[in-house]
């Protein structure tokens, strides 16, 4: 989900970097209007940007050998809004990028509509429909939680082929790059969205259970529903943006093939001197990438080559993520006040 820096350059990152601050936007407007309607529940905003920074930057090893992570925008969405979501995502991947290494600045727009955007906004859709048909809270969370997932990565993988399409140097059409982008996504990403899935549905099963007045107020049970001008103000915005994009592939399948006249793309195998559990990232991303001639950049401030200067700034982060969560927990999660 974090496309690397240097992947995504020129006009095309300019323009999703102008998608990320329209939708950032969006939710700070919202995110106002939040504050202004409810003060009492300012806290949450804090939470909800916690729980986004924090479980979209842990790697969770899979048995195919690489790393991944669940998204958190799914389940921020369901609560507070999809507008809000675009904001804090933003707001977390902005962090990320200067400090993890997750990401880019130049790619920071792109991330945004891939995380922020499809994450929060498919995440709500599909919780407000199961529950328009009448499913039960937890049910509608986990699927919530699992489509908001899969679609951060669908995404993802589209706007990767895109770009991988029009480099100087592209080895697929754009069907056989979203094959072999989606193939290597496929084994690692299920079972993390799964997990999402379980999270989202148990986290609002026992929101409900333990603050079920507090859903009621943010509009997830009860009568009153969140008004989303932001989320049809996004979906054009990423239109244009995505008809753009369009423009500057060449559609056909084509590709390198085999001696059988296979084409080659839908597998990424992992090279023999490659560490085990390396990212998504650089096992598959900044793999086609360099093979379709687009240059990854080093990370502007690499925190990973300090040493152990890395490992104080995660577990600080750690540590400032736990100190927001526990110190909102209650608001949600909390037992009742006697």
């Amino acid at each position: 989900m974090h496309i690397t820096e240097g992947i995504i350059t020129g006009s095309t990152a300019v323009l999703y970097s102008a998608a990320g601050v329209g939708l950032v936007s969006l939710g700070v407007f919202r995110m106002k209007r939040f504050v202004r309607e409810a003060p009492l529940n300012k806290p949450l905003l804090g939470m909800g940007a916690a729980i986004i920074f924090f479980i979209s930057l842990i790697p969770i090893p899979a048995f195919t050998g690489t790393c991944s992570h669940p998204c958190g925008t799914p389940l921020v969405a369901i609560l507070l809004g999809p507008s809000i979501g675009f904001a804090l995502a933003g707001a977390s991947l902005l962090l990320q990028a200067a400090f993890f290494a997750h990401g880019g600045f130049g790619t920071w727009g792109a991330n945004v509509v891939a995380l922020g955007f499809f994450g929060c906004f498919f995440g709500w859709g599909v919780f407000r429909l199961m529950r328009l048909l009448g499913l039960p809270l937890w049910t509608a969370g986990m699927a919530g939680g699992l489509i908001g997932n899969i679609a951060v990565y669908a995404s993802s993988g589209l706007i990767l082929g895109l770009a991988f399409a029009g480099a100087p140097d592209p080895q697929y059409s754009l069907a056989g790059y979203l094959v072999a982008i989606y193939s290597a996504y496929l084994p690692t990403q299920v079972p993390i969205a799964l997990g999402e899935m379980i999270l989202t549905g148990l986290a609002l099963h026992y929101a409900n259970k333990q603050r079920p007045e507090v859903l009621e107020e943010l509009g997830v049970t009860g009568g009153r529903r969140k008004s989303v001008p932001g989320a049809a103000v996004g979906a054009v915005v990423f239109a244009v943006l995505l008809a753009g994009s369009f423009a500057r592939v060449e559609y056909g399948w084509s590709g390198e093939r085999n001696a059988a006249g296979q084409l080659n793309a839908g597998v990424v195998v992992q090279k023999a001197d490659a560490p085990l559990f390396t990212g998504m990232d650089e096992s598959v991303n900044e793999q086609f990438a360099e093979e379709a001639g687009l240059k990854v950049q080093e990370p502007y401030i690499d925190t990973e080559s300090w040493g152990d200067i890395w490992n104080l700034l995660l577990l600080g982060a750690g540590g400032v993520c736990g100190f927001v969560v526990g110190r909102t927990w209650h608001l949600l999660w909390g037992g009742q006040k006697r």
